[in-house]
């Protein structure tokens, strides 16, 4: 048996996975996008028409601003405050280190829909809803995602601030570094591939954000908090026009590939700048 057959015969069973779970659903989507299908009978072929609707439908325009807006006090947030209590929680020993690692993510496992809930309960306590005002309601939201998910950014942060050499910061302290200068010189850099990771993955699910939106607010007050997401959702499973959300989901994995692709190429060339 020659290496070549052994070799496709090691990688089928994976390459089959990976085609039957991603590539073919991709291609017929990618298909629906450009027919008129309500879920049930034939597929209509209207080619390019789901996306020139896009293009003149106010809404999607609205909601695409909205989940922008969303996304720049989510993106921020996802990112620093995962740091600070990664660092508070790296400087920590023994028994409380654990406590903590398992208190911020204990929320992650949980799930979306029992933490929304406790967050409805918290937020009653207050004299005014955040979540029920137009003017509140995308920030509180983005800060309910952040505390809900940010347990797998600080396992990535520790991981990263664990592999950092001691004698950087012995050496440091030895040239008059105090705290701050440390941060910036010697963790700052050290874990700055983790920072990229931790920024390319809160970008992508800020742009996808759903799950918070649907079980907190149903895009209310009035469509104040509705994300591109829920669009999608909403006009897919509740209007059952599966080409139109198709084709505005292929419109935002576009925007989020081309958006990573623009983020990797800027921390290479800071990468570059400060080799």
């Amino acid at each position: 048996m020659g290496k070549g057959l052994v070799g496709f015969l090691l990688a089928g069973p994976s390459t089959s996975v990976v085609l039957a779970f991603a590539l073919l659903p991709m291609g017929f989507s990618a298909y629906l996008s450009l027919t008129s299908w309500s879920g049930l009978g034939g597929a209509e072929w209207v080619g390019l028409e789901n996306y020139r609707q896009l293009l003149q439908d106010p809404r999607f325009a609205r909601y695409l601003w909205q989940t922008l807006t969303y996304a720049l006090f989510a993106v921020p947030l996802g990112v620093v405050f995962p740091l600070l209590v990664a660092l508070a929680i790296h400087n920590l020993k023994g028994f409380w280190a654990g406590v903590f690692r398992v208190l911020f993510y204990l929320p992650l496992v949980t799930g979306v829909v029992a933490t929304a809930l406790l967050a409805q309960a918290l937020v009653g306590l207050f004299p005014q809803n955040p979540f029920a005002r137009p003017e509140s309601v995308l920030p509180a939201l983005a800060a309910f995602s952040v505390w809900q998910g940010m347990g797998s950014a600080i396992l990535l942060y520790l991981a990263g601030l664990s592999r950092l050499p001691r004698e950087l910061y012995e050496a440091a302290a030895v040239d008059g570094a105090g705290p701050w200068a440390s941060f910036w010189h010697v963790t700052l850099p050290g874990i700055l591939p983790v920072a990229s990771l931790v920024l390319v993955l809160s970008t992508i699910a800020s742009l996808q954000v759903f799950e918070a939106v649907l079980f907190l607010t149903r895009g209310g007050p009035g469509d104040a908090s509705t994300t591109l997401a829920l669009y999608i959702y909403t006009t897919a499973f509740r209007y059952f026009r599966m080409g139109q959300a198709t084709a505005m989901a292929w419109v935002v994995a576009a925007g989020l590939f081309l958006l990573v692709l623009v983020q990797r190429r800027l921390e290479r060339r800071l990468a570059d700048a400060e080799a």
